[in-house]
Formats: structure tokens, sequence, C-alpha cells
């Protein structure tokens, strides 16, 4: 199943989930073994509340694959932040940290003004969540490495 069809697959399970919640049906499962993109997992222990994370674990994941596309080399999905990280003279987990510390500054502007041009405060936090994940990859790798 190519990863179009899973995110399809996904996107549906979660529609009729919504629909229902909404005609006040409970449903079997959050989130189980019949899940496209997860078919390994198990409901057990999964509490009301965890699909929106695990939705937004899934938007993530979409969002690292387009922009990897974009940033990254056909070798190295990552090759911007190593090569980014590699011109000022510091490790790629490092450089992770320096754009985490630019999308909370981006957050403080928000705060302080209520208001952000560029990007939305959404965006912003999904791309925190993308860099700390990005600095634990390459963290973990230079300790592997190192």
């Amino acid at each position: 199943m190519s990863i179009e069809e899973s995110n399809a697959a996904l996107r549906t399970a979660v529609q009729q989930r919504r629909e229902a919640q909404a005609a006040g049906k409970p449903a079997e499962k959050w989130y189980g073994e019949t899940s496209p993109s997860c078919p390994d997992t198990s409901d057990e222990g999964l509490r009301p509340g965890s699909l929106p994370f695990l939705e937004l674990l899934e938007e993530l994941r979409t969002l690292h694959l387009s922009k990897s596309q974009d940033y990254g080399s056909e070798s190295d999905p990552l090759a911007n932040i190593r090569q980014g990280a590699e011109f000022v003279g510091i490790e790629a987990w490092r450089g992770c940290m320096v754009r985490i510390g630019d999308k909370i500054q981006r957050l403080r502007t928000y705060c302080r003004t209520g208001r952000l041009v560029h990007e939305g405060v959404r965006d912003t936090l999904l791309d925190l969540a993308a860099y700390s994940l990005l600095a634990i990859v390459l963290f973990d790798e230079e300790c592997r490495d190192g």
C-alpha cells in the first residue's frame, strides 16, 4: 500500500470515527490492529483524547515526507539541516536547536502582539514538534556514530 493510500484510509477511518461519535454511537476502537498506517498496534490502554494526538503524529509524518522532498537530497532527507550546521561549524542536532529557537521567538512575537505575518501559530507549533524530533534523530545518530 502506498503512503497516499495509507493516508487516505486513515482519513476515512478518522472521519467514520467522528461521525460515530457525533451520532452518539460508541466506537469499539480508537486506533487498533486494522489501522492502515499502524497495522501492528493495539488499542489496549488507549484513552479518549489520544486519537487527536495520533492524528497530529500522522500529520507531522506527512509534513516531514513532503518537506524532505524540498529540503533534503536523494540520499539524505536531512541534508539541509546537516549542511546548515556544517556551514557554521556545529553538530546537526544543534542546528535543529537554532531552528527551535527561531520558532520559539515567533511564538513569543505572537504572545506579545497577537498576530503573525508569514506563518500561523499552528504551523509554528508543528514545525517546533518536527524540529524537536529531528534533533533527537540527529543527536541519537551522533551518539551512535561518535
